[in-house]
Parts: C-alpha cells; sequence; structure tokens
C-alpha cells in the first residue's frame, strides 16, 4: 500500500488498492475544502453513504439503537442488574468529538496528559519498532494532538512512511490532516473515511509491514471478550505476520482519582455523555427526512425520539471488576417516541410500536471504562492470538501503551478468555463458585485433540524446522549429544505414523526405512557418552530436505483423514492412545528443537517476530515465601487411566490420558517447608558468581550456556557482560529486563547456588503440593471468597482451613483449572518473562528442577505401546548414583495441554546444561 507523491501539486495520491472507493475531493461537511486547492494529504470516503448504489433500508445504527432500548441487558462483564442501553459510536458525532477534545484538556482528566507523558519519554523506543517503508495506520484518530508527538520523530528518523488517519466522521479528519500534513515532509498522509469494518479489510492485501495505532483508552469501551475479538478482528482483517498494533490502556487506581477523572468540575464530561441522546435525534431525523424525500434532516420535535432536557449523566465506579460505567439517567417519566414513519419497522424489531415509558430514576448504559491490571496486556495479547512484545508506562504508572505483534504462528489455538482476567488476580471469581460442582472425570480439553490443535502444532513446527532454522543449517548439530536438526525433521512424522499405523491398522507410510531411521533419537549418558539407550539405526546419508518433507505431508493427510473419521464414528480407547502419544510427543519435541536453536550463532537464527527488551531501570526482584503446613494424605499421580484394564473398550469422553510414569495415583507425606514465590532470576544468579569470584571460589562449570559471554578474551573471570539466548535477540543481564527473567540452569548449577544460600531445592511432592495449593488458592481469594482469604492472611493458613473442612478433590483434578491467564507457556511470548513480584504462577517461562530422582510410583507399568518412554531413564537405584531429575512446570514453549495437566512428569539429566529449566529454594519449617 504505497503511497506516492504528486511533484506538481504536492498532493497525496491513494494507493491502487483503495482506488475502487469513491474518492471524496470536495466534503459537503466542510466549507474550507476547494477543488482547486491541493491538498497535502488524500481523502477517501469509505462510509456506507458515500456508495451510489446504497439501498434504502434502516441503517444498523437505528436498528441498533430501537433494540438496545427496547431490550434489558446485563452491563459487560458479568454484572447481573440489568439495563437499556444505547451504542457508544452515539458519543463521537462532531460535537461529541470537539467535547471529548476539550474534556482532554481538563485538570481531573489524567489520561491524555499520562499518555503524553509516555509518548514523549518513550518516542525513540516505540520508532525504532517502525520500519522504514511501512504503513502506519491510527484507529479514531480525532485532532492528532498526540499522534504529531509520534509523526514528528517519524518523519525526522524514518523514510517511505505512510500515515493512515481513520475516523467515521469527515470534517475532523480534514480539520487535522490540514493543519498536520504540511508538517512533516517526510511522510504521506491519507484520511480515511468510515468505520473500521469499512476501511481495515483493505489493507490485507498491502505487502508493507503495518502499525496499527490504537491510542488513548478506547480499549477500555469494551468488557474482556469483547476487547479480544476486537482485536483479533482487527488482526484478521488488516495484519499479517510481524504486523504490530499499539494499544493505550488505563491501568487501575485509586477509585477517587477514577471519578474525579468522568465527573469533572465543569461538567464538560456531563455535556459529552447527554450529546449521545441529540445525536441519536439526529440520526432518526435524518433516516426520516430520507424517507420522505428531504435534503435536510428534519429538526420537528416529531421525529425526536428523546427529550434531552428530561436527562442527567450518572457515573459510578465499580472496584471490584476495574470498570467505571456511565448511564443517562431520566429525571422524571418520560418518552422514548418512535416516529410514525417507522412504527412498523419498530414492531418488526421488537414486537411494539408503541412509544417506551421511562420511569423517574431508570437507567439507559451508554459506555463502560475499564481499567487493567498488571498482566492483563498479556493475557488480552494471548486471546487474541497475538504477542505482548512491548511496554511503556508513564511516570505515575496510570497509564500504559503496549505493543502486540501478529505471529508467525501460534502453538494453539488462543485460550477462551475469563470474564475478570483483566484484574489484579488474573483469575474468574465465578471459577471459585463452581468448586464444590466440579465433576473429577470432566477434563477441561477433548480428549483427541482436534484438526484445529493438530494444524497450531504443524504450523509452529514448520516456523521452527523451515524459518527459524535457515535451510543450510538443517544439517548442523549444535548440540553434540543430540543428531542434527534433519533428523527431527524425520523423527516427529516417523513416531507419529508408527503410531498411526498401529490405530488404523495399516502399513507404514512409504518409505518405510524412515521408520527405522527416525523412529527414536539418543539421549548418551553426558558423564559417559559410551552410555547410550537404544535407538534408531543411523543412516550413512541422511535423506534431503524435501523428500522428508514430502513424507511428512503424507503422514500429516493420514491423521487428517483418521480426525474426520473419529468424529463421525469414534475410536477404540487403544487407537485413540496412539494418536495422542503422536501429538503430545510432537509437542514436547518442539521443546528439544528450541533449546538447541538456542545453541547456534545467534547470527544463524531467522527471528520469527520482531521484539524489544525493556530496560532494567534499577528494578531489582523483591522475593517473597511461603510457608506450607504439608500432611500426610495428599495424593498425587493420575487416576483412571491403566492402559491395560482399558484394553478393547470404546474411547469414553472426558478420558484424560497420561503417560505410564503419571500412574498409578500414590499418598505422599509432607513435612511443613517454605517455598519461595519466585524461581532465581537471571540477575541473582550473576550476582552468586560475582560472590565466588570475589572470593576467589571457582566459577568452573557455573556459568550458564543459556548465556553468552561479551567478553570471552578478558583475564578476568565475569568481568564483562553476558546476554541471553533467545531466538528473537540476545538482551543484556546487566541493562535489560532480561536480568529478571528466571534463570536456565542444569541441576548441578541449581544446586550450587542453593548450597551458598543455605537453602535446598524443592522434592517433586513439595513442588507440585505448592504449585496445586497456590493456584487454588488464588483463584479462591477472589469475589465470594476474598473476605475468607483475608482473614487467613496467607495461602498457607487459608489452604490449612479449607483441608481442614474434608478432602479437597480439586488439588486431585488432571488439569489445574487456576492456572493465571498470564502465565507464560504456550509461546505466549517467545521468550521469558521478568518473574511476578508476587508470584502469581508456578507455570511458565521455564521448567523447575527438583531434588526428586526420576523413578516410577509404586505399582508403575511400562506402557505396552511405547516401554521405553520412561523404564530406559529411572535410575536404577533411588536416591544412589542418580543420573536424572524431575523437572516440573512448564516453559514458555510448553504446549498449554501438557502445562495444565498436574500429573505430568518431565525429566533430565543433572548436569544437562541446554533445557529450559530454572529452580526456586526451599526451607524446612
Amino acid at each position: 500500500m504505497v503511497a506516492s507523491i504528486d511533484c506538481e501539486t504536492t498532493t497525496k495520491i491513494v494507493p491502487k488498492s483503495l482506488s475502487g472507493y469513491r474518492e471524496s475531493s470536495q466534503s459537503s461537511e466542510s466549507s474550507q475544502d476547494s477543488v482547486d486547492a491541493p491538498r497535502h494529504y488524500q481523502f477517501v470516503d469509505f462510509r456506507a453513504a458515500a456508495s451510489p448504489d446504497r439501498q434504502k433500508r434502516m441503517p444498523p445504527i437505528v436498528e441498533k439503537i430501537i433494540t438496545g432500548l427496547t431490550t434489558l441487558s446485563e452491563l459487560p462483564g458479568g454484572s447481573t442488574t440489568k439495563h437499556r442501553t444505547l451504542p457508544t459510536l452515539l458519543l463521537y458525532d462532531n460535537a461529541g468529538l470537539e467535547l471529548f477534545d476539550r474534556i482532554t484538556y481538563l485538570p481531573e482528566y489524567y489520561l491524555t496528559d499520562c499518555e503524553i507523558d509516555v509518548l514523549r519519554t518513550h518516542t525513540q523506543s516505540i520508532v525504532a519498532q517502525i520500519p522504514d517503508n511501512s504503513d502506519v495506520i491510527e484507529l479514531g484518530c480525532g485532532s492528532l494532538r498526540k499522534t504529531q508527538i509520534l509523526l514528528d520523530a517519524l518523519n525526522q528518523q524514518r523514510s517511505g512512511v505512510t500515515y493512515y488517519a481513520i475516523d467515521v466522521m469527515p470534517q475532523p479528519l480534514h480539520d487535522s490532516m490540514e493543519s498536520l500534513a504540511p508538517k512533516f515532509a517526510n511522510v504521506s498522509f491519507v484520511a480515511l473515511c468510515g468505520t473500521y469494518d469499512e476501511v481495515l479489510t483493505h489493507f490485507k492485501k498491502s505487502t508493507r509491514r503495518k502499525t496499527v495505532l490504537w491510542l488513548g483508552s478506547s480499549i477500555g469501551n469494551f468488557a474482556c471478550d469483547g476487547a479480544v475479538q476486537f482485536i483479533a478482528g482487527i488482526s484478521d482483517s488488516a495484519l499479517t505476520a510481524n504486523d504490530s498494533i499499539v494499544i493505550g490502556m488505563d491501568k487501575q487506581k485509586a477509585p477517587e482519582i477514577i471519578m474525579d477523572a468522568y465527573h469533572d468540575s465543569q461538567g464538560i464530561t456531563a455535556e459529552f455523555e447527554l450529546n449521545a441522546l441529540s445525536h441519536a435525534n439526529y440520526i432518526f431525523s435524518s433516516y426520516i427526512s430520507e424517507l420522505k424525500g428531504c435534503l435536510s434532516p428534519n429538526n420537528e420535535c416529531d421525529s425526536c425520539i428523546f427529550d434531552v432536557d428530561k436527562f442527567r449523566y450518572a457515573g459510578e465506579y465499580d472496584e471490584d471488576v476495574g470498570r467505571h460505567n456511565a448511564f443517562l439517567e431520566a429525571l422524571e417519566d418520560t418518552l422514548v417516541k418512535w416516529p410514525s414513519e417507522i412504527a412498523a419497522q419498530v414492531k418488526e424489531l421488537c414486537g411494539d410500536s408503541g412509544d417506551l415509558p421511562l420511569q423517574r430514576g431508570e437507567r439507559i448504559y451508554i459506555e463502560s471504562s475499564h481499567k487493567y491490571g498488571d498482566g492483563s496486556a498479556s493475557v488480552l495479547a494471548r486471546s487474541a492470538g497475538l504477542i505482548h512484545t512491548a511496554e511503556w508506562q508513564d511516570s505515575r504508572n496510570y497509564y500504559m501503551l503496549n505493543m502486540f505483534r501478529k505471529p508467525p504462528t501460534t502453538m494453539s489455538q488462543p485460550p477462551t478468555i475469563r470474564s475478570s482476567s483483566f484484574n489484579k488476580w488474573s483469575e474468574s471469581s465465578h471459577r471459585a463458585r463452581m468448586i464444590e460442582q466440579i465433576d473429577p472425570s470432566v477434563s477441561q480439553y477433548p480428549t483427541i485433540p482436534t484438526l484445529p490443535e493438530w494444524q497450531h502444532v504443524w504450523s509452529t513446527w514448520d516456523t521452527l524446522l523451515l524459518h527459524i532454522i535457515p535451510r543450510r543449517c538443517l544439517y548442523d548439530q549444535p548440540i553434540d549429544l543430540r543428531h542434527p536438526f534433519i533428523f527431527y525433521l524425520g523423527h516427529v512424522p516417523a513416531f507419529a505414523d508408527i503410531h498411526m499405523a498401529a490405530a488404523d491398522a495399516m502399513p507404514l507410510t512409504e518409505p518405510q526405512s524412515y521408520a527405522q531411521w527416525f523412529e527414536r533419537g539418543i539421549d548418551p549418558n553426558i558423564e559417559d557418552l559410551t552410555i547410550c539407550h537404544s535407538h534408531s539405526e543411523v543412516p550413512k546419508e541422511w535423506p534431503q530436505v524435501d523428500e522428508i518433507l514430502a513424507y511428512r505431508d503424507r503422514v500429516r493427510a493420514r491423521f487428517v483423514n483418521w480426525l474426520i473419521a473419529y468424529e463421525k464414528n469414534g475410536a477404540s480407547v487403544e487407537a485413540a492412545r496412539h494418536v495422542w502419544m503422536a501429538f503430545e510427543h510432537e509437542a514436547l519435541h518442539f521443546e528439544t528443537l528450541l533449546y538447541m536453536v538456542l545453541q547456534m550463532g545467534p547470527g544463524d537464527i531467522q527471528s520469527p517476530i520482531e521484539t524489544s527488551f525493556a530496560p532494567l531501570g534499577g528494578r531489582q526482584p523483591c522475593e517473597s515465601w511461603i510457608k506450607y503446613v504439608g500432611g500426610s494424605d495428599l495424593v498425587f499421580g493420575l487416576a483412571g487411566d491403566d492402559e491395560f484394564a482399558m484394553q478393547g473398550q470404546a474411547l469414553r469422553p472426558g478420558h484424560v490420558f497420561g503417560w505410564d510414569n503419571e500412574s498409578p495415583q500414590t499418598r505422599i507425606s509432607l513435612e511443613p517447608f517454605s517455598i519461595r514465590a519466585q524461581p532465581i532470576t537471571n540477575g541473582e544468579y550473576l550476582a552468586f558468581l560475582q560472590a565466588l569470584s570475589a572470593s576467589s571460589e571457582s566459577v568452573d562449570g557455573l556459568v550458564p550456556l543459556s548465556w553468552i559471554s561479551l567478553d570471552q578474551d578478558s583475564a578476568t573471570p565475569l568481568a564483562g557482560d553476558y546476554v541471553v539466548r533467545t531466538v528473537v535477540g540476545t538482551p543484556s543481564i546487566s541493562v535489560t529486563e532480561a536480568a529478571l527473567w528466571p534463570v536456565c540452569v542444569s541441576q548441578k548449577q541449581a544446586n550450587a547456588y542453593a548450597k551458598w544460600s543455605g537453602k535446598r531445592l524443592p522434592t517433586e511432592a513439595e513442588w507440585i503440593h505448592a504449585s496445586r495449593a497456590y493456584h487454588l488458592a488464588r483463584a479462591l481469594a477472589t469475589g465470594d471468597r476474598k473476605a475468607d482469604f483475608a482473614k487467613c492472611q496467607s495461602v498457607d493458613g487459608f489452604l490449612d482451613q479449607e483441608l481442614k473442612q474434608g478432602p479437597m478433590a480439586i488439588l486431585q483434578q488432571p488439569y489445574d483449572m487456576f492456572v493465571p491467564s498470564d502465565a507464560n507457556v504456550d509461546l505466549a511470548s517467545w521468550h521469558p518473562r521478568p518473574v511476578a513480584t508476587d508470584g502469581a504462577s508456578f507455570l511458565g517461562n521455564a521448567w523447575e528442577w527438583t531434588s526428586t530422582p526420576f523413578y516410577p510410583y509404586d505399582g508403575f507399568k511400562p506402557s505396552a505401546m511405547y516401554p521405553g518412554y520412561s523404564a530406559d531413564f529411572f535410575d536404577p537405584i533411588p536416591d544412589q548414583d542418580s543420573t536424572h531429575y524431575v523437572v516440573q512446570g512448564g516453559s514458555y514453549a510448553t504446549h498449554r495441554r501438557i502445562a495444565h495437566r498436574q500429573t505430568f512428569r518431565n525429566w533430565y539429566q543433572r548436569g544437562y546444561p541446554y533445557v529450559l529449566a530454572t529452580f526456586r529454594l526451599v526451607s524446612d519449617v
């Protein structure tokens, strides 16, 4: 979508991709326009009214007004109180926009000052995310008072940028563009008049990079699900991979500050809200005039539906939800009068054409302004299928701008957002009220992953293997303990095909020799490379890439056909288990391949998405500890998935499959312990190494391989800076947020830190109990149980109280339903994030080492379908000469199904330095 410049008139020419719409060379609403006067911008009218073939039917806005007024609806976000409603769009006609502009200058209205603070303070960082020869598209641009801060920087630092301003009203567009466009010679300006739906779809065909600006705090007008749908709609209609959206979000703060902002002393906010009624009157008058064939709107009283003088503005702030609600309240009994010309249409819509009576004190809902808690931007991005790549805040921490990017793929479908996921706890209070009704047999996920789930995983694999890894590097072997990349290109489909052949009792996919070469990889003992479990035959020469890709496609087609048949006819439990195994195997090996990629030279990695890393800014982690009383009746492991007892049965709805090491259930007694709410960060681990070095102790073998030294030739250990390996860049530990990320280390390195600090690593049972209990307690601490939680003053005390009242079956559920929505799993981000100072999640960022050797629960039976999965790696004698140790939780690259399954057990060799695994500390009570 490149806008060229006519050198003779300096008028910006609209791109050809938009030329199918009527170009307005002279707006009927602008007295300043002249056919002969050259413009420094181009104006394109996308409105339905601008189309000559417009059908004369009731406009959608009129229908929305009628249905909203005649229907009682709950407020967005789950309020049980019902109100009549009016579309928020009514606030923004010419008069409304002018009033809103006046509001932004009021001393009580902090939002604009905060936003200008953010834009001025972080201009360089924001502009750095906008490339040359790209399009900047602003939604609801208004007066461009704030945007010109960015435009000035773009004009000075970028070339080939086209700025598109979108608004529904032509006059404000002309006013803003005529004043600003001549000031910025290096930026092309195009004004697009219309709704977002009418305009945005025409950007999808563009090959230029796009940055959408949604400044202000308009996102607050949407409830959680509405905000997700709106942003996802923008992404679907206008964006391609690596395009971005910058969204302004007002943060939660003291209620009195928010109430003052929406109830100013001059009464301009009230005038702004009441203007919606005048706008509705104008819309109905215009429609009636059109029906009558008049050239101008009929302003007679019989065409107006409201008596505006009989209403006042009323607002309230719901602190629990974090939302200000605006209403138009009847001062006395009044009527909404429907014009006689549309009586039949009104009756068709609502069943009655009579005037609508409103009683004194009755309220009409017009808009909400949601305020966002910490972590909410990540929840919003993930739910919309985007990635949160940058955040900028004002000096008072009142307001934030967030950048979301569209990834080339996602690991799974965006999760369903919870109704209050944007509040402080990122949890849903209605979940707490459902606890007593939970059926232990009901799973959060379909037993067999759906076809869309498979397609998401396949797409992520292809991004990693065929984009992030350059094709020239596919035969490289960055880790000696693993095969080269090319093996995994064939291993995943070969393993899947072996299990599919068993599932549908059909021959292997050709060439069948791939099953011999690619069935199983290597995992030698890192302390003695001659010790290695059984593995596939290694061919003298690996097949060509295109041959393996063709094989992969044949295997995938086989799965698609099986899944279609399964939807129609069901499947045996054995066949279903084979298919499920193939899915989780593929998801798990994505992490194997990812940590291998991280050991490549950073210059060889082709980033899947652009991102930025926030400066450290002097912040330090604020550690906290949680005490648990333990207990003798704690149950671990998966129930009801005995592979042998289920043979020959049909697959039951809601069944949860697990690997053999997850069964059978076992009871473990725990002594009291305290666990740190946060894992150890890169910054803390670096301080540990520096302390050892300062005391002349050796740091050999303790520097993580997840780091890269920028001063490897220094004779002084730890003298230079370190950066962290990611596929989207190498941020510095000393100056960026990477200092606050969990450090990824081997278990040996984790133990060295724990010993130095006088603590220890948690056992597997301690970690599982702490994770389950903490997530549950945080969920219960909202809504109906907030007061109960406050009395106990701690997670430990609250859980102790709950456990004394009887067994809590919820702790034994296969899936953890209370994992915070902003947990960094499932590629919510392509790198770790700073640890939460309040310990909001035990899941995400990285797996966590335990002190438990990997050995089976009592009564363990190796899987008949994959007997070597666990058994090949159990230590011969528990607690003696242990090699493999259990890791728990999940990393940023762990599929959501796996991270949420509380019974899943993962393991690695204690000295393995590549895994995405961190640790937290425990002390005995």
